[in-house]
């Protein structure tokens, strides 16, 4: 019987030997792989590095173990530790995890995370009985022994179920910049070529896609199922002016005309040519996005607190501009360093401003009396703009390095376009167009969208709607479906603040 419980040690050790060496190589022979796939784990991302070489260290440090007859009861306790971690790691993946990502490779590389997790009890299982076994070699009480087993399982289990905690605290409110991009977040739905790079999105109504276009201000073009154009000329019921740069926005039944630089504002029913100058008061605006049919949020500059800051104007009433200058702020400068988007959610009454060049975005309420302030995963606190001063007094940005690109606000999910490189990501030739995306119901990043883009310097455009996802680079526009992964982050129910016809 002796003979027997020997020889099972012997050969759980080499059956181990086997396995770590065997996994431990594989991972070191593509390590890059190996840490981008933990990095992507949806529960330890924020450990990655940490925890890619912790795992290769012990994998080996127990296979060297296993080898000496006396060291080999350390070795197999290491072996039971580390299987049980893994155990209650896929545990964790199959019952907390919000998508099951893909195996980190080894032997058991073709097997499914259920397999994989019957694979490993077994192993516990062979683990468990060598260990007894040794220990009663060792004169070691076999009831002490299965108490130590029990609480080193209960250990490691309460510790991956900290590290999984820690790991989405950090991940989601406090990240340092680390991506988690979701898995098949959308599918390819169709695409179309406008011919021209000089359109940009101007907004839906209904199911409806509008384009306006650059070089053609005073046109508006409707895209149905991306299977044809249909061009409008829009006519303005005043012919006097000299515009500068006019801007179109379809907010559903109205379609806006806007130029902050005279300023001015035409609107008219979706669908019709004829736009109307609206009665919204003398002040310059920089950006603009309508609340509803008597009322725009805009952004502009504060002279007397030398700002840019966001503000309401309300049509018709005489005192139709309420300037709010403490929503923004400034360190040192006051008209680049704030810089940003502007978006307004109408399902959620929020209005969303993104910074350009820091890591922040504000959230405010419908009537700008509250704000939040949130991160993004991006690590830049202090914009970086390259101010110079020119000869003549005026300033002049110099490369400024911006942190979010463009932005679009929907159904309490902000989504952020980014060229930064965040950590273990690596570039597979064609440069990738990245959507970060964040809740603004409050700190919290929900994960990232990798596209596909065909090179780098290009004109890129993106808005929502619905469950799609629409992207226009240069002259092509792409529409993509948006999986359940990314749907289940949308509140429920109809737009709070619809212009009416």
């Amino acid at each position: 019987m002796k003979t027997i419980k020997t020889r099972f040690v012997e050969f759980t050790s080499y059956f181990f030997i086997l396995l770590f060496c065997y996994a431990s190589i594989s991972k070191i022979m593509d390590f890059e792989n190996f840490q981008i796939q933990i990095a992507q784990s949806p529960l330890l991302s924020a450990y990655a590095v940490f925890i890619t070489y912790g795992i290769l260290i012990l994998e080996l440090l127990v296979c060297f173990l296993l080898i000496s007859e006396r060291t080999r009861y350390i070795g197999l306790y290491g072996s039971y530790i580390l299987m049980v971690l893994f155990t209650v790691y896929i545990y964790l993946i199959l019952n907390y995890s919000e998508f099951v990502p893909c195996s980190c490779g080894g032997i058991l590389e073709k097997m499914d995370w259920n397999t994989h997790l019957i694979f490993n009890l077994i192993c516990i299982l062979i683990a468990v009985f060598s260990i007894i076994f040794s220990a009663d070699h060792q004169m070691i009480n076999r009831a002490k022994m299965s108490l130590i087993l029990v609480v080193t399982a209960f250990l490691c289990s309460a510790g991956m179920f900290f590290l999984y905690k820690q790991s989405e605290n950090i991940l989601k409110r406090d990240n340092g910049f680390q991506r988690r991009f979701l898995q098949h977040p959308i599918l390819k739905d169709g695409t179309y070529d406008l011919k021209l790079n000089s359109y940009y999105i101007a907004g839906f109504y209904g199911d409806t896609l509008y384009l306006g276009n650059y070089t053609a201000p005073f046109s508006i073009t409707k895209i149905t199922d991306l299977s044809s154009l249909k061009q409008q000329n829009l006519r303005l019921d005043r012919t006097d002016i000299n515009f500068r740069s006019p801007i179109l926005e379809v907010a559903d039944s109205i379609t806006y005309l806007y130029d902050g630089t005279i300023p001015i504002v035409f609107a008219g029913q979706t669908g019709k040519n004829e736009l109307a100058e609206q009665n919204v008061g003398k002040t310059y605006f920089r950006k603009i996005k309508s609340l509803d049919s008597d009322h725009f949020v805009i952004g502009a500059f504060h002279r007397l607190k030398q700002i840019q800051t966001l503000g309401i104007i309300a049509k018709g009433h005489k005192d139709s501009i309420k300037l709010r200058p403490d929503l923004l702020e400034k360190k040192s400068e006051g008209f680049f360093e704030p810089d940003g988007q502007l978006n307004y959610d109408a399902f959620t009454g929020k209005v969303v401003y993104v910074y350009h060049y820091k890591n922040q975005f504000v959230v405010t309420d419908y009537n700008l009396k509250s704000k939040n302030v949130y991160k993004t995963i991006d690590t830049v606190k202090t914009p970086h703009l390259g101010l110079s001063v020119l000869s003549d007094g005026s300033r002049k940005l110099n490369n400024p390095l911006i942190v979010n690109e463009g932005s679009f606000a929907y159904k309490g999910v902000l989504f952020v376009r980014s060229d930064r490189k965040g950590k273990l990501e690596k570039e597979k030739g064609k440069r990738a167009i990245i959507i970060d995306l964040y809740s603004t119901q409050e700190q919290k990043y929900l994960g990232s969208i990798n596209i596909t883009n065909r090179s780098e310097e290009q004109r890129i455009q993106f808005a929502v709607n619905k469950d799609q996802l629409y992207v226009i680079i240069e002259n092509e526009i792409i529409r993509y479906r948006f999986a359940q992964n990314i749907i289940q982050h949308f509140i429920s129910g109809e737009a709070e603040n619809l212009n009416k016809e």
